[in-house]
C-alpha cells in the first residue's frame, strides 16, 4: 500500500510541475502542458483504482462520494476547466494527504493503534473529498 501511495504522490507532483510550467507558457506549449497535466491526473486515478482494490475502506469512501474511477476507454476532454492556481492548491493538499497515509502505514505501535485507525478513516475521507473537487472541475 505504501508503494501505491508513493506512486500517487509522484503522479500528483508531476501534474503540479506541468501546471507550474503552464503558467509561464503560451500558445501550443500551454495546450501541450494542459494535456500532460490531464494525463497525469488520469494516471493518478488509475492508481486510486488500484488502491481501492486493496483497501476496502478506501473503496467505500470513494463510492460514498460517487466518484467514478476512470475507464481505459473513456475519451476525456484534455482541457482544464478550473483555475490553475486552485488546481495546484488542491494537488498540494492531495499530496500532503497521501504522504500522511504513507506515514501512517509505516507506524506500528500498540498504544497508537486506535488513533491510527481513526486517522486513516479521516485521511481517506479527505482524499476522497479532494478528488471529488478536482474531478468535478476537470
Amino acid at each position: 500500500m505504501r508503494t501505491l501511495h508513493e506512486e500517487a504522490i509522484e503522479q500528483l507532483e508531476l501534474m503540479k510541475t506541468a501546471l507550474d510550467a503552464r503558467e509561464e507558457a503560451a500558445g501550443t506549449l500551454r495546450d501541450t502542458l494542459d494535456n500532460i497535466a490531464t494525463h497525469h491526473w488520469h494516471a493518478y486515478m488509475d492508481i486510486i483504482h488500484l488502491i481501492t482494490l486493496h483497501d476496502e475502506a478506501m473503496a467505500n469512501v470513494i463510492k460514498k462520494y460517487g466518484l467514478a474511477l476512470r475507464d481505459q476507454d473513456d475519451e476525456a476532454d484534455d482541457r482544464l476547466g478550473i483555475s490553475p492556481t486552485l488546481l495546484t492548491l488542491l494537488l498540494v493538499a492531495l499530496i500532503r494527504r497521501h504522504r500522511r497515509i504513507w506515514h501512517i502505514y509505516g507506524w506500528r505501535a500498540s498504544p497508537m493503534g486506535d488513533y491510527l485507525k481513526e486517522s486513516l478513516v479521516m485521511e481517506r475521507e479527505h482524499v476522497a473529498e479532494l478528488i471529488a473537487m478536482v474531478q468535478s472541475s476537470l
